[in-house]
């Protein structure tokens, strides 16, 4: 009988680290995306066309592309960070812009517009705009955290 039962704690053990594994797996699936920005409640454009007209808050546009080495930067530096999710999520209507070109050849009409509006040359771009998308500052290219954060509270 002590022989079986030694038998079953390496069996036990297993089944342990498969649940564990398996949980962690799925635990994985329900984490928000780290590419797009953990924590930040990005909205389409027109939703946050929408979103501004009623609170008054102003737009954060994120120009960006799924290639772009310095837009992944900017997310993991900037936009993945608690406290300052938080407060982008708090003064602004995030919106993510996400550029298609490389990939399917051509933009939507809406990024494409927008692109154009607010004469985008490059990723990323992060501007930022009153309610009524007026550009009130603008960061072009990936230049750290601290100049984010510099223009960011410049808008206050």
């Amino acid at each position: 009988m002590a022989r079986t039962s030694q038998r079953a704690i390496p069996l036990l053990l297993i089944a342990i680290a498969v649940t564990l594994v398996a949980a962690r797996i799925g635990i994985r699936f329900l984490e928000p995306d780290q590419k797009s920005g953990s924590g930040i409640h990005w909205v389409s454009p027109d939703e946050g066309a929408r979103l501004a007209a009623s609170s008054g808050k102003p737009l954060l546009f994120d120009f960006t592309a799924e290639w772009c080495q310095p837009c992944h930067e900017l997310d993991a530096a900037v936009f993945t960070v608690p406290e300052l999710a938080a407060e982008i999520n708090k003064r602004f209507v995030p919106v993510r812009v996400m550029d298609r070109q490389q990939e399917e050849g051509r933009n939507s009409g809406a990024v494409a517009a927008l692109q154009q509006r607010y004469s985008v040359r490059g990723f990323p771009t992060v501007i930022f705009a009153d309610a009524s998308g007026v550009e009130r500052a603008r960061i072009e290219g990936f230049r750290g955290r601290a100049d984010f954060e510099r223009v960011m509270a410049g808008l206050r």
